[in-house]
């Protein structure tokens, strides 16, 4: 019977001006994906504003990875919550566009470190 391995994403919730910004570090795979949906419906559910996902610190995101940021995304729209990513590396930006999905989902387009405001 094969062992189960524990999900290798850690998932950080930075609170501000009534958005949350969660930090993906690690990997979303098939393990963690249940994880990050379950955090988004949470927010989502206590009537956030604005939601963001911070994929800088992805190290590995397969498909399903995908599949959970597109229901975030839906969650967010189903509960009026403004939704927005922060680009991960070039392997995980390259997912999107294999996916042909990178030009439909909202990331922002700031310079690294710079504050975050309305989109332009």
């Amino acid at each position: 019977m094969p062992l189960k391995r524990p999900s290798q994403l850690e998932l950080q919730d930075v609170v501000s001006n009534g958005g949350h910004t969660l930090v993906l570090t690690g990997e979303l795979d098939i393990a963690s994906c249940p994880e990050l949906v379950g955090t988004v419906l949470q927010i989502c559910s206590l009537g956030t504003s604005a939601l963001v996902l911070d994929l800088s610190n992805v190290t590995f995101m397969g498909s399903t990875g995908l599949s959970a940021i597109l229901s975030a995304r839906g969650l967010c729209a189903k509960h009026g919550c403004e939704f927005m990513l922060i680009p991960g590396p070039d392997q995980v930006q390259r997912l999107f566009e294999l996916a042909g999905v990178l030009d439909r989902l909202p990331f922002e387009t700031g310079e690294v470190g710079a504050p975050r405001g309305e989109p332009a």
